[in-house]
């Protein structure tokens, strides 16, 4: 259709194309003028469509961090057909990337890539294969970390020789009857109306997971060492043939001790050490580590503090290099006069002093508010009875325990009256920040020190647990069901801990929650081109995003280069 006012030079179908618009315009206006519909190479321009438009980024590195560990082969080698391992894929991914319920799992599934990645289908109908993919992962618990295991040392080039132990606990939202495990318990987030199981996880000393086992939620925690223990050592066994080197709870940066001149490298390995929090320091493991030949190092803080009052008012400490006035640490190892053949090291530490200061002061200030919530009630005649009184006067000291020591309460002419024991205050306050670690190892009380703060990985591990990775809370009724959630989160750790170690590798200081986040604008797209009916599938780029500096992630290996003391598993 020929314009007078068209340009001579232009091309036939750029003639084209301003007919088509020329034609939209019209009918725009009501006119009735075909509209031309241009095409490219047979495709219909405006008949393209783009659909399904799903999360590419976060999936593919969870990919990628699967296929580094060597999932699939492994997962083969237990006899797991390719769709149990897909779909066991797909459960320990969103456990990385958006942890939800198995009812919700399959709608998340279909807005990421990982069905078409993976080539497997999820619905709500198929809620059913979850749990059996479940099933048969914690069915092969055992085979898993220990190959997990190995993997992770030989991918990170570690030198491994300590065990990092610790326990947490997961509640359930539900009775949980048919779960015998299931019981009430001291719970680490004032959840006490709730049933809960707790979890012992053994990591190594540079924050990677070795093992787990799952106690009835009542148990304490110095009685679930022992377990933890055997399941390492039957792994070492398995996997080496060489007796293992445990040590629980956390390790650090140490230095080997000195070798005796003209030994051989082929020496008796060092005792194995066991290093362990305050919470499991009690005189059966102590005995316990002892007769299985391991050495340890443990905090004997709790309720001893003020036994060894006398050797921290004395001199000879040692401040630890390379610390602020507001970081500082003072150490100094005496021996124990209990214990010839141990030593003990007190530590004095500035950020704890501040620390335990302050919750000593807030747990003051809520025992207050309790005493004038009592005294208004007997002020209004609320409460008459003495004995009632009395009652609510020990129920108030035993709510309070941190500072009830201080307070002495009586019931006298139909008040109260309270008397704050100002020397005890005093000498609480002055123990603030100290606290004793124990050991059979002849080693610089700086570097016990180091070696003792490596727990804050096995702390670390657990916080991600429990935060990102959808450990708690659980759902789940049955006791299977229950220890393959908590199964399937460390799995997805283990994906996290390769995920953290390149973007260390790498110089990136993020995180991986905000990784995830930037990571999400990278999108998959499928462009449907009317002509033949051809559909193409291309990844859209992820918008860029720059790397700010800030504090790096830690090392996965922790610069831990060196021998630590004892054998290695």
């Amino acid at each position: 259709m020929p314009h007078d006012w068209l340009d001579a030079s232009l091309s036939a179908e750029a003639t084209t194309l301003v007919d088509r618009i020329a034609s939209l315009a019209k009918r725009s206006r009501g006119g009735t003028a075909p509209v031309l519909r241009a095409t490219v190479d047979g495709v219909l321009l405006d008949e393209i469509e783009t659909t399904q438009v799903v999360e590419l980024g976060p999936p593919l590195v969870a990919l990628k961090a699967w296929d580094a560990l060597a999932f699939t082969p492994m997962l083969q080698g237990l006899g797991m057909n390719p769709l149990t391992i897909a779909t066991a894929q797909v459960m320990i991914s969103n456990r990385l990337i958006e942890p939800l319920s198995e009812w919700a799992l399959s709608d998340w599934a279909q807005r990421t890539a990982l069905p078409e990645l993976l080539d497997v289908r999820l619905t709500r109908t198929t809620k059913d294969r979850l749990y059996r993919v479940s099933d048969a992962l914690l069915e092969h618990r055992k085979a898993i970390e220990s190959t997990l295991r190995a993997k992770s040392k030989d991918l990170f080039s570690l030198k491994r020789s300590v065990v990092l132990y610790d326990v947490t606990n997961t509640h359930f939202e539900g009775v949980c009857h048919r779960n015998p495990k299931a019981r009430h318990g001291k719970n680490k987030q004032k959840r006490n109306d709730c049933r809960q199981v707790a979890v012992g996880m053994a990591f190594d000393e540079h924050g990677l997971p070795l093992a787990h086992e799952v106690f009835e939620g009542n148990v304490s925690d110095s009685k679930t060492l022992e377990a933890l223990l055997d399941r390492l050592s039957n792994m070492d066994s398995n996997e080496s043939g060489n007796k293992p080197e445990v040590k629980s709870a956390v390790m650090s940066k140490v230095k080997p001790e000195v070798e005796p001149e003209g030994k051989s490298e082929a020496k008796t390995a060092l005792k194995p050490v066991v290093i362990l929090d305050a919470g499991f320091a009690s005189a059966a493991n102590l005995k316990m580590l002892k007769a299985r030949g391991w050495s340890y190092l443990i905090n004997i803080t709790r309720g001893s503090r003020q036994q060894y009052a006398d050797s921290f008012a004395t001199e000879g400490f040692d401040v630890l290099p390379g610390r602020t006035e507001a970081e500082r640490v003072e150490v100094k190892k005496i021996t124990d006069p209990k214990d010839p053949d141990s030593v003990l090291v007190l530590c004095r530490s500035a950020p704890r002093r501040l620390k335990e200061v302050a919750m000593l002061s807030t747990a003051e200030e809520r025992f207050l508010r309790g005493l004038k919530r009592l005294e208004v009630r007997l002020e209004k005649g609320q409460l008459k009875n003495s004995v009632i009184i009395e009652r609510q006067i020990g129920a108030l000291l035993k709510k309070h325990p941190r500072v009830a020591r201080f307070y002495k309460i009586s019931h006298e002419g139909g008040g109260l009256k309270s008397v704050r024991h100002e020397a005890k205050v005093a000498e609480a306050l002055s123990l603030c920040g100290d606290y004793v670690l124990k050991t059979d190892r002849q080693i610089e009380a700086g570097e016990l020190w180091q070696l003792y703060m490596t727990l804050l990985r096995a702390e670390e591990g657990f916080s991600l647990l429990k935060g990102s990775l959808g450990l708690r809370p659980n759902y789940h009724q049955l006791e299977d069901r229950v220890e393959g959630h908590i199964f399937i989160s460390i799995l997805a750790y283990h994906l996290l801990c390769r995920i953290r170690y390149r973007l260390v590798e790498h110089g990136d200081p993020r995180d991986w929650k905000t990784v995830r986040r930037l990571l999400r604008t990278h999108r998959l797209v499928t462009t449907r081109l009317p002509a033949g009916g051809r559909a193409h599938n291309r990844a859209a780029q992820a918008e860029p995003a720059r790397c700010r500096a800030g504090p790096s992630l830690p090392d996965p290996r922790g610069g831990l280069e060196e021998s630590l003391p004892g054998q290695e598993i």
